[in-house]
């Protein structure tokens, strides 16, 4: 490496064009380089939705829903899996691990389902699997308008998806929202009855009469002629006119219209979405991985403004997410932290070292992180927060060996070698403790890349990118910065300022009184830090992740009435319109029967119910007559609380987006096999949660038990008078749920002909009329059955294939979501009787435990392996240690800056402090280089831990400022995510660098001190 190093030097017109090269490369990566707001962190995970129509929950649990969990619970990276079961619908989602192969996951899940297919009860339909799940939406955009059908609106919606289907980076676009219509033929069962004729049999005549077979054709000598019969619907009319009955006695005729209202209709039960209170389509499109959404949303914005154009005045066209603006508006925010970073830096170095000095070593920055662009572009690691914020916190490592080269060189000239020469000599010199730093710093975040689960999927670009731009920097720093300064650097008496003597002077001064009084100074420095440790970091609050920096919140709603998307629809409506006082609010977006498409990485999945609807929310806190509100969490605090004094038909809860698994951070599950014992155990835990400090939002999924109606069938009496069990279930379903018996075809669409009944009452269904299929009498059903209440669960949740209950808890400001669910586990548990039940925690503070244990691990990784680079480097088993030392002193800086800034020890906080070992151990080398460098030239022990001191002091303070500094616009942007990590990161520093040039020295003249003793005197001994 030394003759590349010299020719370098020597053709440093080359090296300095293959400089601008690497610039230019860079340029071009950063520009084509796919962008994001987040890194994607994707669990596989499938909906399969089975309808059973007519069956209650408890039967779809125990026919479909355990039959599909039993096959399901077999396969390979299982997480967990949820069941819902419905009035009449199985809901089953598979979560699988992270990391687990998407694609033969899926088929898994598709060839299990298969195989459950075949143990569902007859009745069950073919089950509908939905693996789109993880794919988030790139844009939302709603179709709204005061005169418009949803019909017409998705006709409008057409244009959209004509117009973008075929730009060059959507994968898809798809429209939602489009209300189907059928055609309903409702038959009123009086009448019914007074004719010979049964829901079914009426059922089969529609079916019947629409068909159309090819009659063949009529050979002639000329050719043939094909004949037609015409059968099929053309009109509404044709099918009210289908003929039904025909007396014998009289020939009079029974027309389907005679019996029922025939007419075309929005379909039942259809999910539907609604945007600032009107009647809305959703347009959601999707882009292609790997591309630049920045760039390809200015041709989507286009061909949007073009689209625009042809509509009516009238249709409202609003943009619910639009992610190139989102991805757009990240990047930069964090570009500009970035560039305000490196201007802060360069201008630090330049009042450090000089003009001429400042401008070799600040180059390292830009190059280096053009150099790690260059690498992102290969390895696929795309532009968003957390490679920018990598390149943030590697802002002042990268210009640390630059430092050292350059302050080596200009002394070697200033002490009369030749420019050339003192470039050559200083880079060779510094090469191997640069080379051992460097590799220390990248075991230091090698571990992180490691860390398992959807947090280390998130936050796994850090560490590559850390390392990344760490080793780009020591390729500029060895190679073209002497190249540089062979060329830029003269020399120069280096007069010093004032300011840097005293400062200089006091740190000289506290080694020299610290190493008068060596062992106060080390147990002094060590109490202080149990101190910290065990007084300041008990009292910071825990977190995992804080939510998203994004000006969104969502409402899951549920209604009373389990059965009626008109009452969810009704729910909606009085929410929206509560909401509309609020001057924040800015837009809603509505879904009824469902949630929101999914519009973000972490939204939570929502399930088709007829009880659900979801209500997302954007907001703006500076809006209108100033900030009325602090922050995110206390505008959601204040919408809560509206809700819960003003809504009374259902339960309604607010929610912001969160970085990690979405939902609430206190969560309790409840499982066991009694529903009435569930219900009462979650009942009293939600009671007394809801009475604890600190609570917000307490509520569990569980819902109360509603009636339903059995039909007792006196089966003797039924077979006597000639009626079958098939006979009466069919005749119900159809009467009661309906059964679409055929299909209208009109101008290419395809709508469902529905029959069903105008059955209101019990009364009325005691009296309808079932039609024996052995002797064709009709009977009333109240004279073989009874018709009487029960108690049923509205709907069944379990998890794992166990029957549960997931109680939730938001916490107040101020408060800790993991220290609530240590206080319910010690204080509410123990005082609940939760026999017959099973109670578990899956909140905050189990992720915390999970992960903060295994980023320790990691740590500990990261230290051995330093120890043993140290090993090698020193040859010595106990210098190393002196270095490690001040790892855990480092700490002191960092609880104390999260303290003073009430800032939580959250997993990015504990980044941070994972961070400085690389930093920390960076400087210990070369202090502790130049220590051993003044012994072999004859110094003693003390005098040689001050004169390395004093050697090292520029480039030790220099480098720990411009870290400091270039994460100071990071740790001020306000970021709830980035903030902790900046500030631990600098403390810890600030305090490190003061252990660095007064600790290691004591530490190092200790224990050099009493191994030079302990020889002695065995070599007195001998």
């Amino acid at each position: 490496m030394n003759k590349l190093i010299k020719q370098l030097i020597k053709e440093r017109r080359v090296t300095l064009f293959l400089a601008a090269i690497i610039a230019f490369v860079g340029m071009y990566s950063y520009y084509v380089l796919p962008r994001q707001e987040s890194p994607d962190v994707s669990f596989p995970a499938a909906m399969i939705i089975t309808p059973y129509p007519g069956a209650s929950p408890k039967d779809v649990n125990d026919l479909v829903t355990s039959k599909i969990e039993e096959e399901l619970s077999e396969l390979d990276g299982i997480d967990n899996i949820e069941g819902i079961s419905n009035q009449g619908l199985s809901i089953t989602v598979p979560m699988f691990t992270v990391g687990t192969d998407y694609d033969k996951a899926m088929q898994d899940v598709r060839n299990a389902v298969s195989d459950a297919q075949a143990e569902l009860p007859g009745g069950a339909f073919v089950a509908e699997i939905n693996t789109d799940l993880v794919e988030t939406a790139g844009m939302i955009i709603s179709l709204s308008g005061e005169n418009y059908s949803y019909e017409q609106l998705a006709s409008f919606g057409e244009l959209f998806k004509n117009e973008l289907a075929g730009i060059r980076g959507i994968s898809k676009f798809e429209i939602e929202g489009e209300v189907e219509k059928q055609v309903k033929v409702d038959i009123d069962f009086a009448k019914l009855n007074q004719i010979g004729l049964s829901t079914s049999n009426v059922s089969d005549i529609i079916q019947a009469q629409n068909i159309e077979i090819p009659s063949g054709s009529i050979k002639y000598e000329s050719g043939e002629i094909t004949v037609k019969t015409p059968g099929i619907y053309t009109s509404v009319d044709d099918i009210k006119e289908i003929i039904i009955g025909v007396s014998g006695e009289s020939g009079v005729v029974t027309r389907l219209s005679d019996v029922a209202n025939v007419k075309m209709d929005l379909e039942d039960d259809s999910e539907k979405y609604k945007q600032n209170g009107l009647n809305s389509v959703l347009l959601t499109g999707y882009f292609e991985k790997g591309n630049n959404v920045v760039i390809i949303g200015k041709d989507v914005r286009a061909a949007l403004d073009r689209v625009k154009a042809q509509l009516p005045e009238d249709i409202v066209v609003e943009e619910v997410i639009y992610q190139p603006d989102d991805v757009s508006k990240s990047v930069n925010d964090f570009m500009i932290n970035l560039l305000e970073g490196i201007m802060l830096v360069i201008v630090v170095v330049f009042l450090g070292m000089g003009m001429r000095n400042a401008v070799v070593v600040s180059a390292a920055i830009p190059l280096s992180i053009l150099m790690t662009f260059g690498v992102m572009y290969l390895q696929k690691i795309y532009i968003h927060q957390m490679s920018l914020t990598a390149l943030i916190v590697a802002l002042g490592i990268l210009v640390d060996n630059a430092i050292v080269i350059s302050d080596t060189i200009q002394v070697r000239m200033d002490d009369g070698e030749a420019k050339l020469d003192a470039a050559y000599n200083a880079t060779v010199m510094s090469s191997i403790p640069i080379f051992t730093a460097t590799l220390t710093t990248i075991a230091a975040f090698s571990p992180l890349m490691g860390m398992p689960g959807a947090a280390g999927e998130f936050l796994g670009a850090i560490p590559k990118v850390l390392i990344i731009s760490i080793i780009a920097a020591y390729i500029v720093s060895m190679f073209i910065t002497p190249a540089m300064a062979a060329v830029v650097f003269k020399k120069n008496k280096r007069e010093k300022a004032e300011k840097e003597n005293r400062i200089r002077l006091f740190f000289k001064n506290a080694l020299e009184k610290a190493l008068s009084f060596k062992k106060t100074t080390v147990i002094s420095t060590f109490i202080i830090l149990i101190l910290v440790v065990q007084i300041l970091m008990p009292s910071l609050p825990s977190e995992f992740f804080p939510y998203v920096d994004k000006d969104l919140f969502y409402i899951d709603m549920t209604s009373e009435n389990a059965g009626s998307i008109e009452a969810t629809e009704k729910l909606t409506d009085e929410v929206v319109k509560l909401l509309s006082n609020e001057p924040e609010i800015t837009s809603y977006t509505v879904a009824v029967g469902n949630g929101v498409p999914k519009y973000y990485i972490s939204a939570p999945l929502a399930t088709p119910s007829s009880d659900f609807g979801q209500l997302v929310c954007k907001f703006d806190l500076g809006k209108k007559g100033g900030r009325r509100f602090k922050s995110n969490v206390e505008f959601t605090d204040h919408i809560q609380n509206l809700l819960d004094e003003n809504i009374s038909a259902g339960k309604c809860s607010v929610n912001l987006l969160a970085n990690a698994e979405p939902g609430a951070k206190i969560v309790l599950r409840v499982s066991g096999d009694n529903p009435d014992r569930l219900r009462e155990v979650s009942n009293m835990l939600k009671d007394e949660i809801t009475k604890m400090q600190g609570t917000k939002n307490v509520r569990h999924n569980m819902k109360d038990s509603t009636y339903e109606l059995s039909v007792n069938v006196d089966e003797e009496k039924a077979s006597s008078l000639g009626i079958n069990k098939y006979d009466i279930q069919s005749q119900i379903n159809v009467a009661l749920y309906g059964k679409v018996s055929s299909v209208f075809r009109k101008d290419g669409n395809e709508y469902g002909i529905k029959v069903q009944s105008n059955i209101d009452s019990v009364d009325q269904l005691e009296n309808l009329e079932i039609a024996s299929s052995i002797t064709g009498s009709k009977i009333p059903l109240k004279q073989f059955a009874k018709v009487e209440y029960s108690k049923k669960e509205d709907t069944i949740y379990t998890y794992n294939k166990k029957q549960s209950v997931t109680i939730e808890a938001e916490e107040l400001p101020g408060f800790n979501a993991a220290e609530i669910e240590d206080s319910i586990e010690k204080e509410i548990l123990p005082n609940v009787d939760t026999s017959g039940t099973n109670v578990e925690f899956d909140g905050e503070r189990e992720s915390i435990a999970e992960n903060f244990g295994v980023v320790g691990v990691l740590a500990m990784f990261a230290i051995f392996a330093i120890y043993v680079i140290l090993v090698v480097q020193f040859n010595s088993f106990v210098q190393p240690v002196v270095i490690l030392a001040t790892v855990p002193l480092s700490l002191i800086g960092s609880i104390v800056g999260l303290f003073i800034f009430n800032k939580p020890l959250s997993l990015t906080a504990f980044l941070g402090i994972i961070a400085l070992i690389g930093l920390v151990v960076k400087n210990g080398i070369l202090l502790i280089e130049y220590i051993n460098e003044a012994r072999k030239q004859g110094h003693s022990i003390d005098e040689s831990c001050v004169d390395a001191v004093e050697k090292r002091f520029n480039a030790i303070i220099l480098s720990a400022t411009t870290t400091v500094i270039g994460l100071a616009p990071l740790a001020i942007s306000g970021s709830s995510l980035f903030a902790p990590m900046s500030i631990s990161l600098m403390f810890g520093l600030i305090v490190s660098t003061f252990l660095t040039m007064i600790v290691i020295p004591v530490i190092y003249s200790l224990i050099e001190t009493w191994l030079e003793n302990r020889k002695s005197n065995t070599n007195k001994k001998l």
